[in-house]
């Protein structure tokens, strides 16, 4: 099929998506990036957000990913990400306890020194980004 995309999206453990798609939006390690027909080709380390592919059907799939990498290479897109998670599969409870858990542990860190700030500050933006593409 002419102006598609042949995307196949793994993690460690498990083959998460194939299809075709018309476009991809993902969460590049220095930015947002899109991917359509005719890309060059190009090897990407991906970031923390939301990945988002328009399948054929006109409907947008998205899912939570944090770090890996996205090859693209004649039309064919193999995203191979450390951590990903279908919005479908979202547990928004145990999304919404890790934002807590990161608020309150963000608001003690200037009285406990024992507290990793930057950890907590990306718990707090995982948590974040699962609620709003739970959301959608």
């Amino acid at each position: 099929m002419a102006d598609t995309l042949s995307v196949k999206l793994v993690t460690p453990t498990r083959k998460l998506y194939e299809a075709e798609a018309t476009n991809i939006i993902a969460p590049g390690a220095n930015g947002e990036f899109g991917i359509m027909s005719g890309h060059d080709p190009w090897m990407v380390a991906l970031g923390m957000g939301p990945l988002k592919i328009q399948n054929t059907k006109g409907e947008l799939e998205q899912f939570f990913t944090n770090g890996g990498f996205c090859q693209i290479d004649d039309d064919k897109v193999v995203i191979l990400a450390e951590v990903c998670e279908a919005s479908i599969h979202i547990d928004v409870t145990r999304a919404e306890n890790a934002k807590k858990r990161a608020e309150d542990r963000i608001a003690a860190s200037p009285k406990d020194d024992s507290i990793d700030l930057l950890r907590a500050e990306a718990a707090l933006r995982r948590a974040l980004y699962r609620l709003d593409i739970a959301g959608d």
